[in-house]
């Protein structure tokens, strides 16, 4: 169904559109300055922090002056760009707050989806929500405007964040039986985390399940090898146990992978 109405992203790159059409938003540092506050929609930002986010890394952090230029400038293209009104820039004392539903940003519907399959119970349900946070997920957190020091100061989090939808995902496939098409995924994600215990784990157990017996001892032989040589460190007790039940075809113990163990999904 189309979307009506503003949506806003600022997952990959900030975004504003309106009934599904692209709005125009101005330069990049009313961009940022956007993002900034939907990251934080409904919550009230100090001047002193914005003016600080907004500062380039090469440079003194501007005045308040600079501050407020970016401001009118961010409301003339709220108002220019045909918005309905659903946002609403504020400023109260010191702060100044977007005023508005969180549900009209990526990232928030990202998280709220995220926090319904983390309290769900029935596998079906947990890998449903979960795919549905990870298709509002384009990128990280204002990655299009910020420099990497905003990235990392506002948007690690959700990185995190992300990685926990994706360990969901999987885990409930895993516990369907879906093994041939999370088999293709897993690849994927030990690739983006090749010292992801529980993702190794997941991995080597679905190729097992896939009667793929030598993949899935080739995947923790590697393991081991690189984590040794990088890091001086062994394969944990968990993923050994794992090794010798593959090496003897035994059964895999699912307890191993019930959401919760081998760490917090």
């Amino acid at each position: 169904m189309l979307a009506t109405g503003s949506q806003f992203r600022v997952l990959g790159t900030v975004e504003w559109t309106v009934d599904g059409r692209p709005t125009a938003i101005g330069r990049r540092r009313e961009r940022l300055l956007l993002g900034l506050l939907l990251v934080e929609i409904g919550r009230p930002l100090p001047m002193d922090r914005l003016i600080d986010l907004l500062s380039d890394e090469d440079e003194r952090p501007r005045p308040r002056a600079d501050l407020y230029v970016d401001v009118c400038r961010l409301r003339a293209s709220l108002r220019q760009g045909g918005g309905d009104g659903s946002v609403r820039l504020l400023r109260s004392g010191s702060t100044y707050t977007l005023a508005g539903d969180p549900q009209l940003v990526d990232l928030h519907r990202f998280t709220h989806l995220l926090d319904r399959a983390q309290r769900a119970t029935a596998p079906q349900e947990v890998s449903r929500l979960a795919s549905l946070a990870l298709a509002e997920w384009r990128g990280a957190v204002l990655d299009d405007v910020a420099s990497d020091r905003i990235r990392h100061g506002v948007g690690a989090s959700f990185g995190e964040l992300h990685l926990t939808a994706q360990l969901l995902h999987v885990a409930a496939e895993f516990e369907l039986g879906n093994y041939w098409p999370l088999a293709a995924e897993l690849a994927r994600l030990t690739e983006a985390h090749p010292q992801h215990e529980k993702l190794l784990a997941f991995r080597a157990a679905t190729l097992y399940a896939c009667g793929r017996r030598a993949d899935a001892l080739h995947v923790l032989s590697s393991a081991r090898a690189r984590m040794t040589a990088q890091l001086g460190l062994d394969l944990t007790r968990e993923l050994k146990d794992l090794q010798a039940t593959i090496l003897r075809d035994g059964p895999v113990n699912p307890g191993l992978f019930r959401r919760g163990a081998l760490g917090a999904v």
